[in-house]
C-alpha cells in the first residue's frame, strides 16, 4: 500500500530530570531531506536521530523539533563573570569622570552587560539516558506519522484507481476508432480530390489507394496504444505494492503522456482528439496526486 508524504505527529517521554516534547513534520520532496531544531546539549545525538529517520521514512522533508522541559530542581548555575565586572566598573567610572557627570554608578548600569552573567548547564550529560528518552518520544511520533501517512495513501490509491479507470475508457474508445481512421482518409482524400481535379475520375483507383495507405501508415497508433495499455497495467500494479513508489509512478506519468501526445499527434480523427484531451486532463491531476506519494 502506498504512502502519502504529509503528515504530522508528537511524541512525549520524561525521566527524573526531563520531559521531552518532539514535534515532526513530514512534507513533500523528491528525496529524504532531514532538518532538526535541538537544544545544544541534545545536538550530539543527532546522527543516531538520523538513522533512526532514515530506517521509518523513505523519502520526503522531514522536520524535527525538540522541546525540554526540567522536571525537579534545575541542574542549571547562574556565573558571574568577577573580572569582566571589575573592568565594567573601572570602565564605567572613567566614563562618568571624563564626562563630568555627578550621577554615581548604579546597579542598572552594570545590567547592560550581558555577558557578566551567564548560565552554565551541567559539563557532562549522560548521553545514553537522553537517548533512551528521546527515542521514545520520536518513536511515539513516528507512529502517528506512519498511520497518518497510511491513511492519507489509502485515499489517495482510490482516487487514482478511479482516475485510470478513467483514462481505461478512453482509451477504449481511441481503440474503438483506430479502424475507422483509414476509412475516414480515404473519404477526406476523395473529396478533396473531387474539389481538385477537372475530372476526379481519371486519378486511378490503385493510386487513391496507395495514397491512403501511406497516410495510414503514418497515422498508425497501433504500438503507442499497446505500450499506453503496459504503462497504465504497471501503473496500477505499483499502486498495489509496497515502499516508496513515488518516483516510479511519476516515471510511468512521464511515460503515459509521451504515449498520448504521439497518439494525439498522429492520429488526425476528431473523435480521437478528443479522447486524447480527456486523458491529458486526467493525468495532470495525477500527476498533482503522485507528487505527494512516498
Amino acid at each position: 500500500m502506498i504512502n502519502s508524504m504529509t503528515a504530522f505527529g508528537r511524541g512525549q517521554a520524561e525521566n527524573s530530570e526531563k520531559r521531552l516534547t518532539v514535534e515532526i513534520r513530514t512534507l513533500n520532496h523528491r528525496f529524504l531531506d532531514l532538518h532538526f531544531r535541538l537544544p545544544r546539549r541534545f545536538q550530539g545525538l543527532e546522527d543516531r536521530l538520523r538513522q533512526l529517520l532514515k530506517s521509518k521514512i523513505a523519502r520526503g522533508r522531514v522536520e524535527l523539533n525538540l522541546e525540554v522541559m526540567p522536571l525537579g530542581q534545575s541542574n542549571k548555575t547562574l556565573v558571574l563573570d568577577r573580572a569582566l565586572l571589575r573592568e565594567a566598573q573601572e570602565l564605567l567610572e572613567e566614563l562618568r569622570t571624563c564626562c563630568a557627570v555627578s550621577e554615581p554608578v548604579r546597579l542598572e548600569h552594570f545590567l547592560r552587560f550581558p555577558e557578566l552573567i551567564t548560565i552554565q548547564e551541567p559539563v557532562a550529560e549522560d548521553e545514553a539516558a537522553n537517548w533512551e528518552v528521546l527515542s521514545q518520544a520520536v518513536q511515539q511520533a513516528l507512529n502517528i506519522i506512519a498511520a497518518m501517512r497510511r491513511t492519507e495513501g489509502e485515499n489517495l490509491a482510490i482516487d487514482l484507481r478511479q482516475r485510470l479507470e478513467l483514462i481505461n475508457r478512453q482509451l477504449a474508445a481511441i481503440s474503438a476508432q483506430a479502424p475507422e481512421v483509414p476509412r475516414l482518409y480515404r473519404e477526406r482524400l476523395a473529396a478533396r480530390l473531387n474539389l481538385l481535379l477537372p475530372e476526379p475520375a481519371l486519378m486511378e483507383e490503385n493510386r487513391l489507394l496507395q495514397e491512403v495507405a501511406l497516410l495510414v501508415d503514418r497515422a498508425d497508433i497501433s504500438e503507442e496504444l499497446t505500450r499506453l495499455s503496459s504503462h497504465l497495467e504497471q501503473f496500477q500494479q505499483t499502486l498495489a505494492s509496497s515502499g516508496a513508489v513515488g518516483r516510479k509512478l511519476d516515471f510511468l506519468i512521464q511515460e503515459i503522456h509521451r504515449e498520448i501526445n504521439t497518439i494525439g499527434s498522429k492520429a488526425n480523427d476528431l473523435k480521437i482528439s478528443q479522447a486524447v484531451v480527456e486523458i491529458k486532463n486526467e493525468l495532470e491531476r495525477i500527476r498533482e496526486q503522485v507528487q505527494n506519494i512516498e
